[in-house]
Formats: structure tokens, sequence, C-alpha cells
């Protein structure tokens, strides 16, 4: 993830892109993550919601997100959580982060906090960022 960024600013910085001759992608529709998962985008004002689809994936029982468009075009960042059944058939309620970019109308690429939880007490054991790649499946 981190060389996709760098990658990005030395494009920007060798061609420069003035934010208003950026075309402005559309989120609103179904989403599908490499692992699966199916969220459903919807974007209101500079707000965007991300809610899974019910039935996308057994482990994650909800999973909902607020993300604000930053000032760069097409890129987004929030906070939510998620409800997930963990191997013993616990169900923990753990926070999380996206930061994402509508690269296209097909594509958005991003970093999500993924979580590691201890499956006794849902205590949070290690938390990191994952590469987020999703396609637009409607």
């Amino acid at each position: 993830m981190m060389n996709f960024v760098l990658a990005a600013l030395m494009l920007l910085w060798q061609f420069p892109v003035a934010p208003k001759d950026i075309p402005k992608n559309n989120p609103n529709g179904i989403w599908e993550a490499t692992t699966g998962s199916r969220f459903e985008l919807r974007l209101t004002g500079s707000n965007l919601s991300v809610k899974i689809v019910p039935g996308s994936n057994a482990r994650f029982k909800e999973y909902e997100l607020d993300l604000k468009n930053l000032e760069e075009p097409n890129t987004y960042k929030g906070t939510g959580h998620f409800v997930a059944k963990l191997a013993n058939s616990k169900e923990c309620r753990f926070d999380t982060e996206w930061h994402i970019v509508v690269v296209t109308d097909d594509k958005i690429i991003g970093a999500a906090t993924n979580i590691e939880p201890d499956p006794e007490t849902c205590k949070v054991l290690q938390s990191y960022q994952i590469q987020l790649d999703l396609s637009r499946k409607k």
C-alpha cells in the first residue's frame, strides 16, 4: 500500500493536476472486496456511508462506517464499527477506520483497520492496517 502511495505522489509531483481537472468518480453501488465481502456505498453530499451487504460474509454480522470526502477529489476517510463472529461463535464489536480512493467508477483502493481479538474476552490483541481492493458489482 505504501508503495502505491509513494508512486502516486511521485507522479503528481512530476505531472501536477489541479483538483478541478480530476474527474469525480461515482462511489454509489455494491462493491466487492477480494475476500468476497460485499459493501453498499451511498454518497450524500460529501458523506459516504458504507454498510455490509447482509449475508455476503458469514464472519461479519454488521459493518457500518461514515466517511467524509477529503479535500482531494474521490478520497474519503472515516470511522465506524463492525460486529464479527469469532471461531468460538462469540460475537464481538470493534471500531474500524477506512481511508479510500475511488480510482475509477469500477475500482476503489485504500486501507482499513484489521483486528486480532482475544476470542474469550473480545479484547483487541493487535490492530493494523490492511489493503482494501474493491470492485463494483452493481
